[in-house]
């Protein structure tokens, strides 16, 4: 809004926060139809054990080698802080040719897409749409998958808690984007910590007092821990077997996560845990929820078509609450993951709730937009572009909604490791692509 004021252009700022900007074309394009150019303003925050940034009050802090831009010990927040900078950039620019510009800034992406649910699209008239938000370079994306949160809730049953405590954690995971990294066989935390607690359970008899992976939906977890309760006499047994299960976890898993591991450390007694039955229902819930890979899709080779990923788990006194992210390219799919948690937590005499469900973005066989950035593609880098749907959520399935007619295109940058402390991204792909958006806009006279 400041920027929008000091370079005298028209602006709004919607009750949920969204902004948009209102750029007149450049000479010989004020006629031209305008073009939207739309990025998201919040990022995914996540950190690095023992980093002392406070993410909440405190911005990243950068570092660079020249090749690359990432952050100490967070995430970068290149997703979407990129597609904000190349927008901002335009606003400012005064040399850049463009047609008329309406520039969409959203707020919630990262937390079901809320800021475009809430936007009233009624100012917006371009009937082109560039969302920046994609972090392939050479990768034009013209569809995407739908997506809802799932949160189960699960009722269990406790007593006073006996005996010795121990945390058990899993961690050192590479986890990741629960839609564009789901495919690389990336294994999820909470689901080996649901396998080291039943091999506990049934050899030791432990009591679970805790369990705790504070993740979100749409993040694979890196690391979770829970606190067992368990016979003094059979201490040394227990701490043998962590570390012979994580040696089986580091040969088993050493292409795709080389250094994940589990420990075991005492602690205090705590006084409560779940009692026989409620421990195996809690690890029961953990070992039988699904995550991963539901189904490839048969037109587009290598592509996922339904997702989901067990992304966080929360124990109390009474209750095991299990957040899921369920991601599809068709309804379908969507449908029948639903069904199958519905069922599985009813089975365990819990509840469900639904959050944030929203539509595939489905592909159009026509589109000058396409056409147009496809040829733009060819004069700058001298090749042609991939053009492909992604299992991954962006806010242009919502928008296709309230934008009818409007075609859309989805582009960006090399990033890696989106969404966790290894994020990084490229500075040539960021200044490549930038020579591209801006002879896309050149091309949309």
């Amino acid at each position: 809004m400041d920027l929008a004021t000091a370079c005298g252009l028209r602006s709004y700022q919607d009750d949920y926060g969204n902004v948009m900007v209102f750029k007149d074309g450049s000479p010989g394009y004020e006629e031209s139809p305008p073009v939207i150019l739309q990025g998201h303003l919040d990022m995914v925050c996540e950190k690095e054990p023992g980093c002392p940034l406070d993410m909440e009050k405190e911005g990243v802090r950068l570092l660079t080698d020249g090749s690359y831009v990432w952050a100490d010990g967070t995430t970068l927040g290149g997703d979407d802080g990129i597609g904000v900078a190349y927008i901002l950039a335009l606003l400012a620019s005064e040399d850049i040719s463009h047609p008329p510009l309406e520039a969409l800034f959203t707020c919630d992406e990262e937390v079901g897409l809320r800021g475009a649910r809430m936007l009233d699209a009624s100012r917006l008239k371009g009937r082109y749409l560039i969302n920046i938000d994609s972090e392939g370079e050479g990768i034009l994306t013209v569809g995407c998958a739908g997506a809802v949160r799932v949160y189960c809730q699960i009722p269990l049953s406790s007593c006073a808690a006996k005996g010795s405590a121990a945390i058990v954690r899993v961690g050192g995971l590479r986890g990741g984007h629960s839609g564009v990294d789901i495919d690389k066989n990336r294994q999820n935390a909470i689901k080996i910590l649901g396998l080291l607690l039943d091999t506990l359970h049934e050899a030791y008899g432990i009591r679970v007092a805790s369990v705790c992976a504070e993740g979100r939906p749409n993040v694979i977890p890196q690391a979770a821990g829970a606190v067992v309760c368990f016979d003094p006499a059979k201490g040394a047994d227990i701490r043998q077997c962590v570390r012979s299960f994580s040696e089986r976890m580091q040969k088993g898993y050493a292409a795709a996560d080389p250094d994940v591991f589990a420990a075991i450390e005492e602690t205090c007694l705590p006084a409560c845990c779940l009692d026989g039955a409620g421990t195996e229902t809690a690890i029961f819930s953990l070992l039988q929820a699904p995550s991963g890979v539901y189904a490839m899709d048969p037109d587009i080779p290598g592509m996922v078509r339904t997702s989901l990923n067990l992304g966080s788990v929360q124990l109390g006194t009474d209750m095991l609450e299990l957040a899921f992210m369920i991601r599809s390219n068709t309804d379908l799919g969507k449908h029948i993951l639903v069904r199958q948690l519905t069922r599985l937590t009813e089975r365990l005499r819990g509840t469900i709730r639904l959050l944030d469900d929203y539509p595939a973005w489905e592909y159009s066989r026509n589109s000058v937009l396409r056409d147009r950035m496809v040829q733009a593609y060819q004069d700058v880098y001298g090749d042609m572009p991939a053009v492909c749907s992604i299992h991954a959520g962006l806010e242009c399935g919502i928008l296709s909604e309230k934008l009818p007619g409007v075609e859309m295109v989805s582009f960006g940058p090399d990033m890696e490791n989106v969404h966790t402390p290894m994020e990084r991204m490229s500075v040539r792909s960021v200044e490549r692509c930038w020579r591209y958006l801006v002879h896309v806009l050149e091309l949309l006279r």
